[in-house]
């Protein structure tokens, strides 16, 4: 059709040129002509950059982390219907365990200026800070991406003050949890996060647990 175009513009330069009308609408039509070839161009060499970053998105992100949908309208509604669905979420019978809860509640009788923040994912702490680059910023994701810590400890403006982890003694017998809670550390030790764990059956006291978590020197070892 864009072929058909320019040529039936040609045709119509040539003829004027035959009865020697070099007029200006024959120089507007060369002129449309150019900038329609070099519209076609530029939105045919973004298609391509477009695809070809997708492609290294995916490679980059693999098979094991959620892939990006290109949503339509068609699949929205779709998701917002099986939703609907009776059974389709069920409310958990806790947000906290009851382990959780005992130490929830003691580390806000050892801060009660404090707020403590329970389940808070790293996506939530951090910024990351190579978005100028894909894949350093999309590496940087999927190293967090499903990692969270017991309790984030703010003060009244919510500054994070420092961050708070139960020790869990199954994570050493698990070669991928200890994969994961060593990148959590190094996150953490990455960013200069104030960090202390304890074991929930043996906490310490309010007051040395206060000293842990306002000490400048409890940093991520």
């Amino acid at each position: 059709m864009i072929l058909g175009v320019i040529g039936a513009l040609l045709e119509n330069k040539q003829r004027r040129s035959n009865r020697g009308d070099m007029s200006e609408l024959g120089i507007g039509a060369w002129i449309f002509a150019l900038a329609l070839v070099a519209f076609v161009v530029v939105t045919t060499i973004g298609f391509i950059r477009r695809a070809r970053q997708m492609e290294k998105m995916q490679s980059l992100m693999g098979s094991d982390t959620v892939s990006l949908p290109g949503w339509t309208e068609g699949e929205t509604v779709r998701l917002l219907s099986s939703a609907e669905q009776p059974g389709f979420y069920t409310l958990k019978p806790r947000f906290l365990s009851r382990i959780e809860t005992i130490a929830f509640h003691h580390l806000k009788r050892a801060m009660p200026q404090h707020e403590v923040l329970a389940h808070v994912r790293l996506l939530d702490l951090f910024q990351l800070t190579a978005e100028g680059e894909d894949e350093k910023w999309l590496e940087a994701f999927r190293r967090i991406a499903y990692l969270d810590v017991s309790f984030v400890v703010c003060d009244g403006d919510m500054v994070i003050i420092a961050v708070v982890d139960l020790e869990n003694p199954t994570i050493a017998a698990d070669e991928r949890l200890t994969r994961l809670h060593q990148a959590k550390k190094h996150a953490l030790r990455t960013a200069h996060v104030r960090y202390i764990s304890f074991d929930p059956l043996h906490p310490p006291a309010e007051q040395e647990l206060r000293q842990m978590v306002l000490s400048p020197e409890t940093m991520v070892a």
